[in-house]
């Protein structure tokens, strides 16, 4: 049975930055059957954190099914908790950009006995990760200007300072935004 972790970012803003995601298959045994990470969006005000989470979960679930994996049970984990309880029917779909990724997803999810799962962001590591590296490759691979017109909402040199100090090492590109809330956690603990 697979077991899939997805999860997206928009940095170094949402909305409006990079949309990102990543995604890992394990199989039963627990070993990583795949993995993949990309461009959910381009920077435009419809770039949010959910576009790319919802990117991340349909990425996933079409490599599933193009890999003979329909149907058979599932388990899919994932730290966003709109996206879930959305697909789940907790939560209804307000927004408009978001209603053609819900139906792709509800879509994709029948072709699976599939149970979808909340996990915190600490249990979703690895697909973290891989969202982060395409951001990185992203920018890394963009004209100048635009990360320049991105700068502005990278945590800056005392932010970086401060994560260091703690025993954090920053990321390329890290957002202000995502300083803050580690430097909070850090220090709460």
């Amino acid at each position: 049975m697979p077991v899939v972790y997805f999860d997206g970012a928009c940095e170094p803003r949402n909305p409006g930055g990079v949309g990102t995601y990543g995604f890992v298959v394990y199989g039963g045994n627990g070993n990583v059957v795949h993995e993949d990470y990309g461009i959910a969006c381009e920077p435009s005000p419809n770039c949010t954190n959910n576009v790319a989470e919802y990117t991340g979960l349909i990425r996933a679930l079409e490599w599933l099914v193009g890999h003979g994996f329909s149907n058979s049970r599932l388990i899919v984990h994932g730290d966003s908790q709109l996206v879930i309880r959305q697909l789940m029917g907790v939560y209804s779909v307000r927004a408009e950009h978001l209603k053609p990724l819900h139906n792709k997803a509800l879509e994709l999810l029948r072709n699976f006995d599939a149970k979808l799962e909340w996990v915190p962001r600490e249990e979703n590591a690895r697909a973290d990760e891989l969202s982060k590296k395409a951001y990185i490759e992203y920018l890394d691979n963009h004209p100048p200007e635009l990360v320049e017109a991105l700068s502005q909402y990278f945590a800056t040199e005392k932010q970086l300072a401060s994560l260091k100090e703690l025993g954090i090492e920053p990321y390329k590109y890290m957002s202000k935004m995502e300083a803050n809330r580690l430097i909070r956690k850090l220090l709460k603990s």
